[in-house]
């Protein structure tokens, strides 16, 4: 399989590009699309770049510190 990388219009690397929406004369990489000064007038980017962050789950605590303690001493009691 043979990948065909096109020229950036902006700064002349070969990388994969896709046209400008505010300039549809030039072909633009990814890095020249994120530092475009127009980016944030331009209606639709042509390199978009999100990122979700999903929230580590956390581990549900059943009691805290000192019930736990009494718990275990109420328990040492009755084996008594």
């Amino acid at each position: 399989m043979t990948i065909y990388w096109e020229r950036c219009d902006f700064c002349g690397q070969h990388n994969a590009t896709r046209e400008c929406t505010m300039f549809p004369e030039l072909y633009v990489c990814p890095h020249c699309c994120l530092s475009c000064m127009k980016r944030n007038v331009c209606p639709n980017p042509a390199w978009k770049f999100s990122f979700e962050l999903k929230p580590a789950p956390r581990p549900a605590r059943k009691t805290s510190g000192k019930e736990a303690l009494l718990d275990l001493l109420s328990k040492l009691e009755e084996k008594k």
